[in-house]
């Protein structure tokens, strides 16, 4: 392998993602998801007004440049609504700024662009100390062969993030020798660097600190006497400043420590927005009025309240959620992140690398057990977006010298399997978002077929009418060919369509009744459960009776501390037109309901 095809590679990929993001305008899309409406008001407000509040004129300037209104927005008050800032840490929106206010509707995803393309870059040049010159290929294939370079697009902080933990575990580990020879002085800055960049991932997400024992066991202790001290305590003072500075901040801004906790309140649409009005224009009432009365509806919207999380290790849904992170469907770290595995390839644990290994699954534990209905980042989340901050840690697992034969083939099997479940994000790389019909275009067939749907997780909503509740159970509709009908008293498939639903129930199901119109054929197919029966209905309909050996999942739920038991259904609906024009439509109902 050629020195320089490596870095070819990298940088044309790299090259190309920056042309993606410059050519990049939201309004193409159908929505912004996630908190996407919340970092970019705060992005614009520290770019024109110098400051992280929130002002009826900072709605205006999201509608003047974006042509709609916002779609949700999440605000702190530390004075009932007197002074209202923006409910998310500042660094990212800070760091997007002034690209935003250079180029307003693309400097987001530029920002994004050129922090990827640095930490990657600094990866390589990091990395090629310990690999040689496979280390550019390895990296292109950790960025390229993972969602990873597809959150560009998206205006969420994990990103900027993932390429501050990248940059710090570069520097951390950059030297050419485990006992390096840098001069004290350089030696302080750059320890007091890996720091701050560290200092700045722990100020948004504090779970992220436990990245700070494989930084520290990383500073050599070879050298001069003392060497080792001077280097940790460089790392500390980083850390601290940053840190330490977060929290006056947000004490004195927020009322909370955190921009997770205090007085926080979501707004949208429904509940309109401080200080406007119907239509956008001034409401009568001051913001503080708005605030005031939803604190008093709603209550707090924090994250950090005993009430509001859920610190209870159940086993059958540990274990379930355990599978989901492995290999969900939407947000498995094995199909999205498979080129952690390269890491193993070239696994060294010298400087305490075994530490990054350590810190990751802890981390990814703590989301688990903290957050275990939205362990991946919620709705709108391309794959697990709380995990890319911790997977640089798995790149720089590799440490060993390696020849250019075997790195290519690590490289190009690695690929290989990513393809099944990367072909929509390389096919459309700035169309992961909602589509327009419903569904994460991201997701492909293979993962649709062959991954389990993440029964444990709140927000996957696949469509607008997901959930529905119905004759004492509970649907959700996993597919966009799906839909509710009639205030979900029934549900419609298109002629020839398959659609994947999920039944809950607070007992065990022996089986279902599967309603069909009068005049609809019987023939429809069902996957995860037995037709037992097939019996015509008075009324000129088919009823099918369903039998199920038991069921797809049993865990509790994010509405119940009790376990409820999950059924899984595929139906395809029979092909050819529908006799009026229309759609096939069924009931779902209890085995013991009327409707024989």
């Amino acid at each position: 392998m050629k020195t320089f095809l490596p870095w070819a590679v990298l940088g044309g990929l790299l090259a190309a993602l920056l042309a993606g993001a410059a050519t990049f305008d939201r309004r193409d899309w159908p929505a912004f998801a996630g908190d996407e409406t919340t970092y970019l008001m705060q992005a614009q407000s520290l770019a024109w007004d110098f400051d992280n509040r929130y002002t009826p004129a900072d709605y205006q300037r999201f509608v003047t440049t974006w042509g709609r209104p916002p779609e949700g927005l999440i605000l702190q008050s530390r004075d009932q609504g007197q002074t209202l800032v923006y409910a998310k840490p500042v660094s990212y929106a800070l760091a997007i700024s002034p690209l935003v206010r250079l180029a307003p509707r693309r400097g987001a995803a530029l920002a994004n662009a050129l922090l990827l393309a640095a930490a990657a870059l600094a990866a390589a040049l990091s990395l090629s100390r310990r690999l040689g010159p496979a280390a550019p290929l390895w990296v292109t294939v950790w960025v390229f062969a993972s969602a990873a370079f597809a959150h560009v697009f998206w205006a969420h902080a994990d990103l900027f993030l993932m390429s501050l933990v990248a940059l710090a575990l570069a520097f951390a580990y950059g030297g050419a020798t485990e006992s390096d020879s840098d001069p004290p002085s350089r030696a302080v800055l750059r320890w007091a660097l890996v720091g701050l960049l560290l200092g700045l991932v722990i100020a948004a997400r504090p779970f992220y600190a436990l990245l700070l024992l494989p930084a520290a066991l990383a500073v050599p202790s070879g050298g001069e006497a003392g060497r080792r001290r001077l280097g940790l305590a460089a790392l500390a003072a980083g850390v601290l400043a940053v840190v330490l500075a977060s929290t006056l901040s947000g004490l004195a801004t927020r009322g909370s420590w955190t921009s997770y906790g205090g007085d926080r309140q979501s707004f949208d649409g429904q509940s309109g927005f401080p200080g406007i009005g119907p239509e956008g224009a001034p409401a009568a009432e001051p913001p503080a009025e708005a605030w005031r009365r939803q604190i008093q509806s709603r209550g707090s919207r924090t994250w950090i309240a005993p009430e509001s999380l859920h610190l209870k290790l159940d086993p059958p849904q540990a274990a379930w959620n355990l599978l989901y992170f492995l290999a969900g469907r939407h947000v498995g770290v094995l199909p999205y992140f498979l080129p952690l595995l390269l890491g193993f390839a070239a696994l060294s644990l010298q400087r305490g690398r075994w530490a990054l290994l350590l810190a990751a699954l802890a981390a990814c534990f703590l989301f688990l057990y903290v957050r275990p209905f939205n362990f991946y980042g919620g709705g709108g989340a391309l794959a697990n977006r709380y995990f890319l901050p911790v997977y640089p840690a798995f790149w720089f697992l590799a440490a060993r010298p390696l020849r250019p034969l075997p790195a290519t083939v690590w490289a190009a099997a690695i690929t290989l399997c990513a393809v099944p479940f990367l072909l929509p994000l390389w096919s459309h790389p700035r169309a992961f978002l909602l589509a327009p019909e419903g569904g994460y275009s991201y997701v492909s067939d293979t993962a649709e077929r062959w991954l389990p749907y993440e029964t444990t997780l709140s927000h996957l909503k696949p469509g607008g009418q997901a959930d529905v509740t119905h004759q004492g159970f509970w649907v959700k509709l996993l597919t966009p060919t799906l839909r509710a009908e009639h205030g979900g008293a029934r549900l419609s498939l298109a002629p020839g369509a398959a659609g994947e639903l999920l039944v809950g129930s607070p007992r065990p199901l022996a089986g279902l009744r599967l309603l069909l119109s009068p005049g609809e054929p019987a023939a429809f197919q069902v996957t995860g459960a037995e037709v037992a029966e097939r019996r015509q209905r008075p009324d000129g309909g088919t009823t099918l009776l369903l039998r199920f050996d038991g069921p797809r999942a049993r865990h509790r739920m994010w509405w119940t501390d009790d376990n409820v038991y999950l059924y899984q259904l595929r139906l395809t609906a029979p092909p050819g037109a529908h006799p009026a024009g229309g759609v096939w439509t069924f009931q779902l109902m209890p085995e013991n309901a009327a409707g024989r």
